[in-house]
């Protein structure tokens, strides 16, 4: 018999995810949503149906996550995890850290940097239904130079064949994108984010190979000679996209015509900004907060309102954002993925809707799962997250659901984990 359930709230998401449905009811069937109607016209529902009053909560579909490093600490000695735990303690970590995310209400995410045989061992155990955790897109390892960014649970390679190669590979094991390291990064002593690692020619050779075998290609990104290589390669996204200049005695280079490529292009974006948002309250708070700034930028540490105003001009440009946390990374802790949209709200100004949609179906956009997660709507997944109070009127209060339904299964309710 096809399990057949109600979710009925104070507050339910429309379909396009812009406003509130005042006391309504998601209807759900063998995990998929079939209608979503006003309470009043599901009150002779029957025995049918199991019926769940959320009461005076806000439901949303469940969030949507486009950047994380699953077997990572979040804390400030993730690099050092990183390097010294083996395959056993980080594979316990990512299982733990997806059922943390999963339980906060981020119901899908896009790993973008784990090694191999944690990553598609943890998401076969997600699917298998052994243990909780969001709908996971995985690259595996990202790849990078020798010695580049991430190296320790990246796969090294130096030419176009080589990087050719390590694509294949990626998607043989089932991979659902590639993600390279197209500059060094903060998070690897021996890269360094003011340089490119791939030349415009073997990007565009990483390119072609992963449209050939028909996965989308990201970059890791932080330099404006970076941002520059990738746009002209044609990239699909780019994570960071910071404009650092190559001179460490100088501060950003910023290119409004690279910006304009990559707009006509429909490149997008994931700035990071939930990422920084925790680990600067962390520090504010008294914890030891995240890194010393690495040695490329120490010459010059450009103030965050200088990277700020690049990602307004980015986006009043027409470049679109997803929200990726960076989960993993120093206080970007897997549970806190709502942070980017506070971000959204309190850093680059936006309206508390506009950064609920980036949080959902933006996203789920971006990750090409447009047509089936991320609004709540008949023939979607029924992927739901109620949070208490009204994230319309206040955006922290989108932070750790209280009731959790992935696929139609209720993990959490009230509070109550279920799994």
């Amino acid at each position: 018999m096809a399990k057949k359930s109600i979710f009925r709230a104070n507050r339910v998401a429309n379909e396009s995810v812009s406003g509130w449905l005042d006391d309504h009811a998601v209807v759900v069937e063998d995990g998929l949503i079939t209608a979503i109607e006003p309470a009043a016209k599901l009150s002779s529902a029957g025995d049918s149906y199991e019926v769940f009053d959320l009461g005076d909560v806000s439901l949303l579909p469940g969030l949507v996550d486009a950047h994380c490093h699953m077997h990572c600490s979040a804390t400030h000695d993730a690099q050092a995890l990183a390097l010294t735990e083996n395959v056993q303690q980080l594979t316990i970590r990512a299982t733990n850290n997806m059922r943390k995310a999963v339980l906060a209400g981020t119901t899908t995410i896009r790993d973008l940097g784990s090694r191999n045989e944690v990553a598609f061992a943890v998401r076969q155990m997600i699917e298998d239904g052994h243990v909780p955790g969001p709908r996971l897109l995985l690259a595996g390892t990202p790849i990078t130079i020798t010695a580049g960014h991430c190296w320790f649970f990246g796969t090294e390679a130096d030419t176009a064949d080589q990087v050719r190669t390590a694509i294949r590979t990626q998607v043989k094991l089932g991979a659902n994108v590639i993600k390279m390291m197209a500059t060094g990064g903060m998070f690897t002593p021996t890269a360094n984010p003011r340089k490119p690692q791939y030349s415009v020619e073997q990007l565009k050779a990483a390119v072609e190979e992963a449209n050939r075998m028909n996965v989308p290609i990201v970059t890791h990104t932080l330099s404006a000679q970076g941002v520059r290589n990738v746009v002209d390669a044609g990239v699909d996204q780019l994570i960071h996209s910071r404009w650092y200049h190559a001179d460490p005695n100088k501060g950003l280079d910023y290119d409004p015509d690279t910006v304009k490529k990559m707009v006509d292009q429909g490149q997008w974006v994931d700035p990071t900004l939930g990422h920084h948002l925790l680990g600067q309250e962390a520090k504010a708070k008294g914890e030891v907060g995240p890194m010393s700034p690495h040695w490329a930028v120490s010459f010059k540490v450009v103030p965050e309102a200088e990277h700020v105003e690049t990602l307004m001009n980015m986006h009043d440009a027409g470049i679109r954002f997803t929200t990726g946390l960076d989960m993993g990374m120093a206080y970007g802790t897997h549970d806190r993925s709502a942070a980017s949209a506070w971000a959204f709200v309190e850093t680059l100004g936006w309206s508390n809707w506009k950064a609920v949609h980036a949080a959902t179906a933006g996203t789920a956009e971006a990750l090409g799962l447009a047509e089936k997660v991320g609004s709540l709507r008949a023939g979607f997944v029924a992927d739901l997250a109620a949070f208490v109070g009204d994230p319309a009127t206040s955006i922290r209060d989108m932070d750790r659901a209280e009731t959790v339904v992935q696929s139609g299964r209720v993990l959490k309710l009230g509070g109550t984990v279920l799994v």
